[in-house]
């Protein structure tokens, strides 16, 4: 394979992407072509056409693979963080149209009780080229404690001329927190509904969410998840 550079003046520009050399000019680029003590009588066509497509760009984001599995009692904080979160695609601008992210090679860890970190290649993507071939990845674990109890559910931002009523009135909290803790979590949670939540309710049934989580909990479940509310204009 022959590699030849061109003198910026010798490509001429044809219409869009499509450039052409006259064959005057590879005249003098001959020696380059076949090699010193060639000559070229003629050309077969006295013009040579070439493609090169624009490019575009875009930032996408990246996308860490991962399969994560856990010793007991042990869980991820959050998601796994990548540096840098975002890669700049280069190509035509047809392609780069279907790219939304970039994904890496799949992670894979077993038994994990620490925090773990590396270096991951990022997965090719057909006809684009990326900024960074890698990124690092970082994924915080901690040791974590359940707690469950029996909780009253509490109302919010309900007008001052109605009632709401929520069955049950109770519902089961299940806290997974940070090892080791700070006191109780469960005297800090509030289970509550929002009147807005009701108001875009067509069942009636309205999601319970805890508000203000304590420091330390990871996450929650709230069971039932759901409750039946009843509202009532006072007299």
């Amino acid at each position: 394979m022959v590699h030849v550079t061109f003198q910026p003046n010798v490509m001429k520009h044809k219409e869009d992407d499509l450039f052409y050399v006259l064959s005057s000019d590879l005249q003098e680029y001959a020696h380059l072509i076949f090699g010193d003590g060639v000559s070229v009588e003629y050309f077969a066509t006295d013009t040579l056409f070439y493609r090169f497509p624009y490019e575009n760009s875009k930032r996408i984001p990246v996308q860490p693979v991962y399969t994560v599995t856990y010793q007991h009692q042990h869980m991820a904080e959050g998601p796994m963080e990548v540096k840098p979160d975002s890669v700049t695609v280069y190509g035509e601008p047809y392609l780069l149209e279907s790219v939304s992210r970039a994904l890496t090679e799949p992670i894979r860890y077993s038994h994990v009780s620490s925090d773990i970190q590396g270096e991951v290649r990022l997965e090719n993507i057909r006809g684009l080229r990326i900024s960074e071939e890698s990124v690092r990845y970082r994924l915080d674990v901690s040791r974590y404690v359940e707690l469950t109890g029996k909780i009253p559910v509490m109302t919010a931002n309900v007008p001052a001329d109605k009632s709401m009523v929520v069955f049950p009135s109770v519902v089961r909290v299940v806290l997974k927190c940070a090892f080791p803790l700070s006191g109780d979590p469960l005297e800090k949670v509030v289970p509550t509904v929002d009147y807005s939540e009701y108001q875009q309710s067509l069942s009636g049934k309205c999601v319970v969410v805890l508000e203000d989580l304590p420091r330390g909990v990871i996450s929650y479940e709230v069971e039932p998840g759901y409750v039946e509310c009843i509202v009532e204009d006072l007299q």
